[in-house]
């Protein structure tokens, strides 16, 4: 966190991942302190000898922390006095990657000891406007050290990128479509409509910052990108260097489930100043008369609300009756937006759909960089490209690309596959292990995997993505898959969190595969209303079943064990999200009970089996009736795949007033041979 109350050392300690990363000339910062007689010429050579730009800061940067509090004071002030040589300001090229602007980063650490320095940052500058200033410092640091540990889980710096934004489409027209609940109704009209993803109003993060609207909602599923646009949001705002600007508190999802159910912060004060960030000492009363006095100038982003807030300060944040003009970003997801709350409070409401083709195009470029063999065979395999319009699954495809070139290229994964994969290999980089012996150390490590699971699955239940009570050890399995959570617990220690919610999923439904009778109750808990977001361990939970991955996870449930699982509860998990709209042979009289029947199909998917999908079909008398939904390209897959596992009756499908992406489209019609009718 940037503050001007940092003394050097620990300025310079919260700044190395900006430093190394992006610092210019680093020769020219090291013989400078030669002539300050900080460094020996001794030094000057072993840093020197490295070729490597970062590397040579790096060196240079633990040679400083060495040295302690005068060595890291000197160094700030060359870097200030040589900033237009060494520190980079934002790429303003928009086709180019953008840099964090160190001139911004620079200009917030104060030199106390130095009147010239400190008059020539702060004379134009009262403490509202240096507030500001270390609010765009700490969101340039936080958004960086959120990127680095994207880029982390990979372990190759090879294989890391800066930051580059690729678009995802916003939408405003499919919003009344989409919150439109879904029931199984008998097709009465032929009405089909196909629809491109594509930023019909050039909807953006940037429009979504520059709006007149003051309370946006950012809807989608799981993956789909609504963090990236709120951080694109925080990263353009950040960018902005005029100081009569804006102040934006930016609350990420750990941060907002260990709020929710909090009596703390208690004030406005204490949220935006302890919870958030503290001013110079001796000005908060003046920076929080001017946020409360000119509230206009204030933007909240909460990303990540699942439910009903009980915290008072947020409710009121919310409720317009603090900070009344105050701009306000939200992002849930679809099920999160039917809740008490949220269907009662007023908002511009904005889908995230993902990616779209081109989008997709330019994330697989980007990763996988002059690979074009592995991008042709990704965008060439219709159920692999369509994962990829989710930017998690984007990221998890290129991840078991460059794990494992040869077992990638050519398989078409599920979404459940490429998590397995992911698990074994973090578990074989962790114990660095061959692939001959990872059975072996996986099994070793029961305990602890066991012990990760079960963690994982009581914090699902608590609607929480904070882990406490981990292991704090290094070599500890943990180390694989978690990263340390700046979320402040008011009640707990240190707590941890996966990359990305959908893997603390999986690792539930781990949980549940290695204890089926929890199962009943997950699938009871998913047909109320608090309980309604566990539906998506259930998904994890019928691939993790599917005799295809058996083999890759028999070193934690034997795969007799999964055999027998599958055969008590794969036709529990259908009925239950069929329900008795349709297991009671579509009388008029239950019509209008939800049925989850898209769900059901991409539950099968995962499952991969022929079997279970005929016995879906009988149950709802070859007839799939989807009207009125919206269909993104992973949904397609999945009913055409269910679709063509009938092999001895063709299948009626429904699809009035549907909308569907292109290779959604694609993908339903590649399924007509198995189709009666198609309405």
């Amino acid at each position: 966190m940037a503050s001007t109350q940092q003394s050097a050392f620990e300025y310079v300690q919260n700044g190395r991942a900006l430093l190394e990363g992006h610092l210019q000339k680093p020769s020219l910062v090291v013989n400078e302190l030669r002539k300050n007689n900080i460094f020996s010429e001794k030094q000057v050579r072993e840093i020197k000898s490295h070729k490597n730009r970062s590397v040579k800061t790096r060196k240079m940067l633990d040679m400083i922390i060495k040295k302690g509090e005068y060595a890291s004071y000197e160094l700030l002030k060359i870097l200030y006095n040589t900033r237009n040589q060494t520190l980079p300001r934002t790429n303003p090229t928009q086709n180019q990657p953008r840099h964090p602007d160190l001139h911004q980063w620079i200009s917030c650490f104060s030199f106390t000891d130095d009147p010239d320095l400190q008059s020539g940052l702060v004379s134009e500058s009262g403490p509202c406007e240096r507030y500001k200033r270390q609010l765009r410092t700490k969101a340039v640091e936080f958004l960086h050290a959120k990127w680095d540990q994207h880029m982390h889980f990979l372990k190759d710096k090879a294989k890391c990128k800066p930051f580059t934004y690729i678009p995802v489409v916003l939408d405003t027209d499919s919003s009344e479509l989409s919150k439109t609940k879904s029931k199984y109704k008998k097709a009465r009209s032929k009405k089909l409509k196909t629809y491109i993803p594509r930023d019909k109003g050039k909807l953006s993060p940037g429009h979504l910052l520059e709006s007149s609207e003051k309370k946006i909602l950012l809807v989608g599923k799981p993956g789909i990108g609504k963090t990236t646009v709120v951080q694109q949001v925080l990263n353009i705002w950040a960018e902005n260097e005029n100081p009569q600007e804006s102040y934006m508190f930016y609350f990420d999802e750990p941060s907002m489930r260990s709020m929710s159910h909090s009596s703390q912060p208690s004030s406005l004060r204490s949220l935006l100043f302890e919870r958030y960030l503290k001013p110079e000492e001796g000005t908060e009363d003046v920076v929080l008369c001017d946020i409360q006095n000119n509230s206009e100038n204030v933007i909240f982003v909460f990303d990540g609300i699942m439910d009903v807030i009980g915290n008072p300060v947020l409710n009121n944040i919310l409720a317009k009756e603090l900070l009344c003009d105050a701009k306000i970003l939200t992002t849930c997801r679809p099920e999160a937006e039917d809740c008490e709350f949220l269907s009662d409070w007023p908002s511009y409401r904005v889908e995230v759909q993902g990616f779209n083709n081109e989008s997709i195009h330019a994330y697989l470029k980007w990763r996988l960089g002059t690979e074009d063999d592995y991008v042709c065979s990704v965008a060439s395999n219709d159920a692999l490209f369509s994962l990829c319009h989710v930017p998690m699954y984007a990221f998890i495809v290129t991840a078991c690309i460059s794990f494992s070139p040869c077992e990638a290229k050519n398989h078409p994964c599920t979404i459940t596959e490429m998590y397995v994969r992911i698990f074994r290999h973090c578990m074989k980089r962790h114990g660095d292990q061959n692939v001959e012996y990872l059975d072996k150390y996986i099994h070793d490590n029961m305990g602890n995997i066991k012990f990760l699971a079960i963690n994982s699955f009581q914090a699902l239940l608590a609607k929480t993505v904070n882990l406490t009570e981990m292991d704090c050890k290094d070599n500890s399995v943990q180390h694989a898959f978690l990263t340390s959570n700046a979320a402040k617990e008011s009640s707990t220690g240190h707590s941890f969190a996966f990359l990305h919610n959908t893997m603390q999923e999986f690792w539930a439904a781990l949980f549940l595969l290695m204890t089926p009778g929890n199962i009943t109750s997950v699938l009871q808990q998913c047909q109320t209303e608090e309980g309604k977001y566990l539906k998506y361990i259930v998904s994890f939970l019928c691939g993790l079943l599917s005799s295809d991955i058996a083999e890759l996870i028999n070193c934690v449930v034997p795969e007799d064990q999964i055999r027998e699982i599958s055969d008590i509860y794969l036709e529990k998990v259908i009925d239950s999200f069929l329900g008795p709209a349709i297991l009671q042979g579509h009388d008029e009289s239950h019509t209008e009970l939800d049925a989850d029947l898209l769900f059901v199909c991409q539950c099968l998917y995962e499952h991969q089996s022929p079997e279970a999908c005929s016995l879906l079909l009988q149950k709802v008398e070859y007839e799939l009736d989807l009207s009125g939904q919206y269909l993104d390209p992973q949904q397609c897959c999945a009913v055409s795949y269910v679709i063509n596992q009938s092999t001895n009756k063709n299948v009626c499908l429904y699809l009035i007033d549907c909308t569907f992406s292109d290779p959604g489209l694609r993908m339903i019609l590649g399924s007509l041979k198995n189709l009666q009718c198609l309405r």
